[in-house]
């Protein structure tokens, strides 16, 4: 009860014209009191619309007439209690612009909390509406609560529709991917039965042929012999077969590009997208210049439960030395590559070898997760994967060749920062040089990621692809450089 008579008092103080509490407040002589700006204005408006020989004032709460424009004059009680109850007003609204803890009552006014002021944001009473938020919408308590849970409902059935409506949509197209590969590969068995079919047919004649002329050599008779030879037919050519082709990859190559789009979207972009805090933190972390560092790593390499997970698929690498530039010294069993000043001049010609400073290893995959982590000398080095067919010949203007074309993935460490390069185009990775990294191949998911191995490990980068043949390790070393392959017992 005791709150209630603060609020008493503010509603005697409000002006029934302007709706708030009185500026400078005048009686009138009925006894009702307004602020001297609005019964002025008041009166004014009256006079203009009177006519010229009836003129008269009235009361705007009683009505009452008066044949003269009163002069009235500043009520000084009123106006003194008026200014002691805004004086208070200033300082609880300093404190007071939120929403109240229990708010059972407006903490301004007293009045029980009942409305809800969407351009503030806040719990307010009626008393507010008439002032603070005279101009602001507001509604009850249990409007405002139906239209946030309408909204995230709705929301929530978008969301849930919209990836019911993906899944089939993904649904529709890998049983579309997979009867056209079936498809293809039912076209490929069938040509080879065909083939083999006529194989067979060819050696059956070929077989009765060579009976025959096995039974003409052990006539004895020479002139039989000659009549019968003369009989015996010369046996037919088969020709040249069909080809066999099973070149799915190609058939398939617009809707791996659209998977490997897929992937990435859901792998990262929406996971950021539903975690943007942390989205925001990593962008703003990549944007924000560095000053280049080397995270050097000593003999214990740090045991974190995400690199203890990927060691679990790690494998033991080694060199290709067929493969291997002839500037490329191989030591440590083939576990180690070095760029000499001067060539190998025991280092015999090869198909496979790299004319570019590449290398790759003795190891293919086709299948499964793998791991593997290397340590390096310095920077400009590269290491990724590639298809056997990478180039090798060096070309104009290039002095490497991985991640240049579709058929490899490569990250080039540089000084101050590392470039992820895929068909020619390379992504900028603003990150400290690490002296340790690690390389994570899971071949069905078709995803590549690099790391960083230091204090702790940090993804550098990850590549989403569609992978349709055998994936070999890759290296570039710049001159003076050094990688040795980590091995694990």
């Amino acid at each position: 009860m005791a709150s209630q008579g603060p609020q008493k008092l503010e509603e005697k103080l409000v002006c029934s014209i302007c709706l708030e509490m009185f500026g400078t407040a005048v009686t009138m002589p009925c006894g009702h009191n307004f602020c001297m700006k609005c019964i002025n204005n008041h009166w004014d408006k009256e006079e203009k619309e009177a006519s010229l020989d009836k003129k008269d004032y009235t009361c705007p709460d009683c009505r009452q007439r008066f044949k003269k424009r009163l002069e009235l004059r500043k009520n000084v009680a009123l106006c003194s209690v008026v200014e002691l109850i805004r004086s208070e007003e200033v300082q609880a609204s300093s404190t007071e612009r939120k929403t109240p803890a229990n708010g059972a009552r407006c903490s301004r006014h007293g009045q029980p909390l009942k409305l809800y002021c969407q351009e503030d944001k806040m719990c307010i009473c009626c008393m507010c509406t008439v002032k603070e938020c005279r101009d602001h919408h507001s509604i009850l308590f249990e409007e405002e609560r139906k239209r946030k849970e309408d909204s995230s409902e709705r929301l929530k059935s978008g969301i849930l529709q919209k990836f019911v409506h993906l899944m089939k949509e993904l649904e529709e197209c890998e049983r579309g991917a997979v009867d056209k590969i079936e498809q293809e590969q039912a076209t490929a068995l069938g040509q080879v039965e065909e083939n083999w079919s006529q194989l067979q047919d060819h050696l059956a004649m070929l077989t009765q042929h060579q009976q025959k002329a096995q039974e003409l050599l052990t006539c004895v008779d020479n002139m039989k012999f000659l009549e019968e030879f003369l009989l015996l037919p010369s046996p037919s050519s088969l020709g040249v077969l069909p080809a066999v082709e099973f070149n799915v990859a190609s058939t398939m190559d617009s809707t791996a590009k659209i998977l490997t789009e897929v992937s990435k979207l859901l792998l990262e972009d929406l996971p950021n997208s539903l975690n943007p805090k942390a989205a925001d933190a990593e962008t703003k972390e990549s944007t924000e210049p560095k000053v280049p560092a080397v995270v050097k790593a000593g003999p214990a390499l740090p045991e974190c439960e995400l690199r203890a997970e990927l060691l679990r698929d790690h494998q033991n690498l080694t060199f290709d030395p067929d493969t291997a530039n002839k500037y490329l010294q191989l030591s440590n069993q083939n576990q180690k590559a070095k760029h000499t000043h001067s060539p190998d001049g025991l280092c015999e010609d090869h198909a496979d070898r790299f004319e570019l400073w590449q290398v790759l290893c003795s190891q293919s995959y086709s299948q499964g997760r793998h791991y593997w982590e290397v340590r390096i000398s310095s920077h400009s080095i590269i290491l990724g994967v590639t298809y056997k067919k990478i180039q090798r010949k060096k070309q104009a203007g290039r002095s490497f060749s991985i991640g240049l074309d579709g058929l490899s993935w490569g990250l080039q460490i540089r000084e101050d920062c590392y470039l992820a390069w895929h068909k020619g185009q390379s992504h900028k990775i603003m990150e400290p040089l690490y002296k340790c990294l690690g390389v994570s191949l899971d071949y069905g998911t078709g995803i590549l990621s690099f790391y960083g191995i230091g204090d702790k490990m940090k993804l550098l980068h990850s590549f989403h692809c569609v992978f349709t043949e055998p994936l070999y390790p890759v290296f570039w070393l710049c001159e003076g450089r050094t990688i040795t392959l980590c091995q694990q017992n």
